[in-house]
């Protein structure tokens, strides 16, 4: 079977009163709210990819945490299976982002319990699910 990758991450930060926000995307072509990603290209590195992505789709220079790495599968309506596999991402409190205009309709910074709701598919609250364990977990911020 075909398979499609294409790597992220789920990003966060921190408001003026140390809230933790995670940072989600509207896809402009499928309508749809998930994390920063998109495909990775022939010979890239997956960390590259997202970095790149992240870059490409939010303004946003980041590093990815490649200690959390979680990857989700489904299939396409051609046929072949989509791979995404997402890092994550910290960055300084609430920076400023740049949607790139021809994919992304909407960023926005919200809090878990809006994120959770916010997020389109079932798969990506896991994720973000996840992510908000490992970094309980790892007393991050």
């Amino acid at each position: 079977m075909a398979q499609e990758v294409a790597t992220g991450a789920v990003i966060y930060s921190e408001n003026s009163q140390g809230v933790r926000q995670y940072l989600l995307v509207k896809s402009k072509d499928r309508d749809f709210w998930g994390f920063a990603k998109g495909h990775v290209e022939t010979g890239e590195i997956y960390e590259a990819a997202a970095i790149r992505e992240i870059r490409e789709e939010t303004g946003l220079d980041v590093q990815v945490d490649t200690n959390f790495a979680e990857k989700i599968t489904y299939p396409l309506a051609n046929g072949a299976e989509k791979v995404s596999i997402f890092y994550i991402s910290h960055v300084a409190q609430l920076p400023k982002t740049h949607k790139q205009l021809s994919e992304i309709s909407d960023i926005q910074w919200l809090p878990y319990e809006q994120a959770r709701q916010r997020l389109t598919y079932d798969n990506l609250k896991v994720v973000l699910a996840k992510a908000e364990t490992y970094l309980n977990q790892t007393n991050h911020n």
